[in-house]
């Protein structure tokens, strides 16, 4: 049970950072959030178990990388330029 969820916990954590750098917005926040709970699942599990929580630690900075990422794009303005030579 503790492979299967911390496989799908950096799945989710992957596909949350390759979502939060390409321009999807919103939609990003699903995995993250999911691969979120699925690393505090495992945590406990792992504390449970009295065993190694290195690939917790890896699921949880992969998350804050794909949130912060997707915190600065959110942030960032969207800027469209003009350029008067194309339109000529």
């Amino acid at each position: 049970m503790r492979t299967i969820l911390t496989i799908l916990g950096i799945l989710s954590a992957i596909l949350g950072l390759a979502l939060s750098i390409l321009p999807f917005g919103k939609i990003a926040l699903v995995p993250i959030i999911a691969s979120f709970i699925i690393g505090f699942i495992v945590f406990q599990l792992s504390k449970k178990a009295q065993k190694s929580t290195v690939s917790v630690k890896f699921i949880f900075l992969l998350t804050i990388i794909a949130l912060a990422f997707n915190i600065y794009n959110s942030l960032k303005p969207n800027e469209i330029i003009e350029d008067q030579e194309q339109i000529e």
